[in-house]
């Protein structure tokens, strides 16, 4: 009984660090990803209802998602160690998963945007494109579920450390 307890604990606790660091991690997502985007105001599009910036934002906000979802998912339980300690490793693995996520995210559109030379894709968000638009969104959810394994694998192997 006192185990289920514990295990009861850390699953509500695992939702509220989850939605609390899902939130902070797209906040900081969208913030580098402003940051990088030299003279466009993002928002400003935004509320301008520039489509194709929506698209590239939303894209970021889902693909920190599902970088960081097999961090929420850790295989750790209540009854293998305290669950004081299971709760710190998997917010030490979420933690490191968002690094891991926002710096990939962030690199992937860095290398895109040097391979693809010849398309100014700020220019394009700008004046509206959703083509440039979708085919941004699609490498920073393609990165995203390519390297979601191997972040999970990274933040398991972290988790061990503090739960053994």
């Amino acid at each position: 009984m006192v185990a289920q307890l514990g295990q009861l604990i850390v699953s509500v606790a695992n939702i509220i660090i989850a939605v609390i660091l899902g939130i902070v991690a797209s906040y900081i997502g969208i913030w580098l990803f402003t940051k990088s985007t030299r003279h466009l105001d993002d928002w400003a599009e935004v509320r301008r209802g520039n489509v194709g910036m929506g698209i590239v934002m939303g894209s970021i906000i889902v693909g920190i998602a599902l970088i960081l979802q097999p961090a929420v998912n850790l295989p750790l339980t209540a009854t293998t160690a305290n669950p004081l300690l299971v709760l710190l490793g998997e917010l030490a693995g979420i933690i490191i998963g968002l690094i891991l996520a926002i710096s990939s995210i962030v690199f992937a559109l860095g290398v895109f945007d040097r391979l693809v030379s010849n398309i100014d894709e700020l220019a394009e968000l700008q004046r509206g494109n959703t083509s440039v638009a979708v085919i941004m969104a699609a490498v920073v959810l393609s990165v995203s579920i390519l390297i979601s394994g191997a972040v999970a694998s990274i933040i398991r192997w972290f988790s061990t450390f503090l739960v053994a």
